[in-house]
């Protein structure tokens, strides 16, 4: 609820209109509303229900009995026992979810559009007639309780749930969503049922099918798939929660290194019309790096590590964020430096520019998301669930841009200020007793064409693949160089240099640079990982010409001013350790320490915390000179653009530097030669957690890469997963399990995780082994491979839905050794792994030589 969802929801909608066609409403006999969109670009379809009920219908004897029943919903029908649902969607490459909030629950489906009339059978029969089997019900239960006392090892849920509770203490959105270990673990079968049938009638219900469908066809499906007869949904009003007159607050002492912090603020329901002011508010205090907050508290003052602004808005009421990661000691100084913001806009209100910048921000964002089924039912459905009002949001975009400075200023005074405020903050435990260049025309040999795509070397001997077509107006390139954290002469200087490109360049400061890229809603995304550097870049056929220029700049120009340098390096080491406040993340960084123990592959963040602090400017700028060779560079484009202005313009901007052609075979890493083990314990720890795994083939073995992705979709890939079924259904063991399977060029890792109870930590290890034991000895049947292969295949044909998706996997394929072309033949692989397959590389791989990490 952090995110300005209602605000992607209304643009999102109207720019869809250029793309596919207009959404269209329909009422059913039964009461149910459907809407239905036709985007034809990619054969997928999202299937979306909302069901208008949460938390805010909930008491105190049954809280959390919404997200509960969410989990039951899967255990199946009378027509489909529990596990079929899950195994036929998966075995079709769905990808299926849920999720509960305070006003709505909502499932959903994205499958291939092929199989829709099974995904809509199988949808409606699992909302209209769950069974709640006692056993699985039992099993369920567990999985519920383990994920309340995940909940309680998080900082920053921490937080949030505090802020809720100084916000609302007569309203029923005071109650936690997830409910409660006291009640979850008595809540009876016959309540659980008494709230299914109260709440759960189609009348009550907003389904969404978009995608590639046809309207007609959709309409007559659903209203036969929904059968139930017309039944009065309750509705329930509740009294207004009272305003805050004074300030609230609330410090919690926990055991972590960072100072959390939510200011919030009371504002307004959804339908209110304030709620568009207040979302421009949102976007000028703290939408992105142009932003007053970062600017002033993160980028001059350094007060904190990351700080943002958002306007959450429910039903009945609405919350007016501000968020803050941050140097524990800091934290007076960042709370008044963000009373002193809003003080500042209270009195002398905003810029124009400032207000023109927003209100771009707020529709640039929403348009990328129109290329995906899943986020148009998503962010439609939630609008529709909350306002019941279809046309409500056609007049979004036209109320965004009729807001005027004037407007938000008096939201400002109207609803911020001290004594309007709630603020909730975590601190250390120790604390608690402290307070353009000219464009040349180059050259490109066409190297090969395939599926649509066509690979260049250009005259500077970097390669490009261009994948162009029409089907909308965003444009993705991704530029990947070759040797990522090898060629790193200390650990990090990769990671260093990703973080600092877009700090400032000859032409721009940091903070231009920040504006210019978001008024413009182009994306650049700069990170280093063990095998390579990489730019993943989104922007629009308009702005193509701009965007270009700017990466000529951070590629070619960037200056690394120490004060950059400084505050880079700060926030990476702080949020190295940040994520140690998630127990989870010490496993999984001890492990990853000892898997390729000593080389690149096992740079960690325990090597990282190490090493960072003596990494120099110089040392930054020769990295960069080195990583910045075009001889060593692959360039990938996806959409529609002139292949002779790309040709040119990263002809131009990528220059064959003196540095030696970059080879993956003159590196080796670390082989293991004995089993390693290593373990931590925490105090007071509620969920263990164990991470088991070996090394593996990586890219260089094409046969042993694909047969260990099918292995791991069987394995460890979703609810009709072995261990998602044997440990988690079966025995209640864990609320977070899977495995998987990371391949690099030179080597991989295949592993195994799960998060449970101390307890059972043991037996659990012993139930992971078993799997890896029967995978070696006994034949996969021919329906578990066969549906294993089909959801891997469907899950990869999904995933690629995205411009940007493409790009990115055209260019790692092409720069790891696969070939760009290996995105056809990667399915024809699939296709081919056999069961022998899987028993050969279970025994060639999953040995005694192991790695081993713990926390409990």
């Amino acid at each position: 609820m952090l995110k300005r969802i209602f605000v992607t929801v209304f643009v999102l909608i109207l720019a869809l209109s250029v793309q596919a066609s207009d959404f269209t409403v329909h009422k059913l006999p039964n009461g149910q509303t459907l809407i239905v969109q036709e985007v034809k670009n990619n054969p997928i379809v999202t299937i979306d229900t909302w069901v208008k009920t949460g938390s805010i219908n909930e008491n105190d004897k049954n809280n959390g009995v919404s997200h509960f029943l969410e989990h039951l919903f899967f255990k199946g029908t009378k027509k489909h026992p529990a596990g079929e649902f899950d195994r036929i969607m998966e075995s079709k490459g769905a990808i299926i979810n849920a999720a509960t909030s305070k006003d709505f629950t909502h499932y959903y489906i994205t499958i291939p559009s092929e199989h829709f009339a099974t995904a809509l059978e199988l949808h409606a029969d699992m909302l209209t007639d769950p069974q709640l089997p006692r056993k699985e019900l039992e099993m369920e239960r567990k999985v519920v309780l383990e994920e309340i006392s995940k909940d309680g090892n998080t900082p920053s849920k921490k937080v949030y749930d505090n802020l809720n509770d100084l916000m609302y203490t007569s309203h029923p959105y005071k109650r936690k969503v997830i409910g409660t270990e006291e009640i979850i673990s008595t809540i009876r079968r016959e309540e659980i049922l008494d709230y299914f049938n109260t709440y759960y009638s189609p009348s009550n219900m907003v389904t969404m099918v978009i995608g590639d469908v046809d309207t007609p066809q959709v309409v007559d499906m659903v209203e036969k798939a929904f059968q139930n007869e017309y039944k009065k949904p309750v509705r329930k009003s509740f009294k207004k929660e009272h305003p805050l007159n004074s300030q609230k607050r609330k410090v919690e002492y926990l055991d972590t290194n960072s100072g959390y912090m939510i200011i919030g603020f009371r504002g307004v329901p959804i339908a209110n019309k304030d709620t568009y002011a207040l979302d421009v508010l949102s976007e000028v205090m703290g939408g992105g790096k142009a932003s007053r907050l970062y600017r002033d508290i993160k980028e001059q003052k350094g007060l904190a590590y990351s700080i943002s602004a958002s306007n959450g808005s429910f039903r009945d009421d609405g919350i007016f964020y501000i968020s803050a990661n941050y140097i524990p000691a800091n934290a007076q100084k960042l709370e008044k430096a963000v009373f002193d913001d809003i003080s500042n806009i209270q009195k002398y209100g905003i810029t124009d520019e400032e207000l023109n910048t927003a209100k771009k921000m707020i529709e640039q964002e929403t348009y990328y998301s129109r290329e995906s089924t899943s986020n148009i039912a998503s962010e439609l459905g939630y609008v529709v669930a909350l306002t019941g009002e279809p046309n409500y949001y056609k007049d979004y975009l036209n109320n965004i841009k009729k807001v005027s400075a004037k407007d938000v200023q008096t939201a400002a005074q109207k609803y911020l200020g001290v004594n309007k405020s709630a603020v909730s903050m975590a601190l250390p435990k120790n604390m608690e007793t402290v307070v353009q260049k000219p464009k040349a025309e180059h050259g490109a040999q066409i190297i090969s064409q395939n599926a649509g795509m066509t690979k260049y070397l250009i005259d500077n001997k970097s390669t490009l693949i261009i994948n162009k077509h029409n089907n909308n107006d965003i444009i993705a390139m991704t530029i990947i160089a070759k040797g990522g954290e090898f060629i790193e002469k200390t650990a990090g200087e990769g990671t260093l240099t990703a973080g600092l490109l877009l700090k400032g360049t000859k032409k721009y400061s940091a903070q231009e640079l920040a504006q210019l890229i978001e008024e413009n809603g182009i994306k650049i995304s700069p990170s280093c990982s063990e095998d390579y550097f990489i730019i993943n870049v989104q922007t629009t056929t308009a702005r193509i010409d701009l965007t270009l220029e700017i990466l000529d700049e951070i590629l070619n120009n960037a200056v690394f001013e120490d004060y950059e340098i400084e505050n880079k390096r700060a926030e990476i080491l702080n949020k190295i350790r940040q994520r140690r406040d998630i127990p989870m993340n010490i496993a999984l960084e001890n492990y990853k320490t000892l898997i390729f123990e000593n080389s690149v592959y096992s740079h960690s963040n325990k090597i990282l915390e190490k090493t960072i602090p003596a990494i120099t400017k110089e040392g930054i700028i020769s990295y960069y000179g080195r990583i910045m060779d075009s001889k060593n560079m692959v360039v990938s484009v996806n959409g529609d653009v002139d292949s002779q202005k790309i040709i040119n313009a990263f002809g131009s901007m990528l220059s064959v530097k003196n540095n030696p052609e970059f080879k993956y075979s003159n590196y080796k890493v670390t082989k293991l030669t004995s089993p390693k083990t290593v373990s931590q314990t925490i105090k007071d720890l509620q969920t263990a957690w164990l991470f088991l795994g070996w090394q593996t083939a990586g890219v260089n073995d094409k046969k042993d890469f694909v047969t260990l992705k099918v292995l791991n979709t069987m394995l460890g890939g979703g609810m009709s997963s072995r261990l998602f079924r044997n440990l988690r259904e079966q025995d209640g063991l864990a609320y977070q399990l899977g495995s998987s399977y990371s391949p690099h060029v030179l080597g991989g890792s295949f592993t195994a995780y799960i998060g449970t109870n101390p307890e059972t930590l043991k037996y659990s290890k012993e139930k992971i082994n078993k799997e890896f034991e029967k995978l070696k000895m006994e034949f996969v049947s021919d329906r578990e491979l066969e549906d294993a292969k089909a959801r891997l295949k469907g899950s990869f044909i999904v995933a690629l839905e995205t411009n940007s998706e493409k790009a990115s996997v055209v260019g790692i394929f092409e720069t790891t050794g696969f070939g760009y072309d290996f995105l056809s033949e990667y399915i024809k692989m699939i296709d081919e792994v056999t069961a022998s397959d899987i028993i050969r590389v279970s025994n060639k791989y999953f040995n005694n030589i192991y790695v081993e990490s713990t926390v409990k």
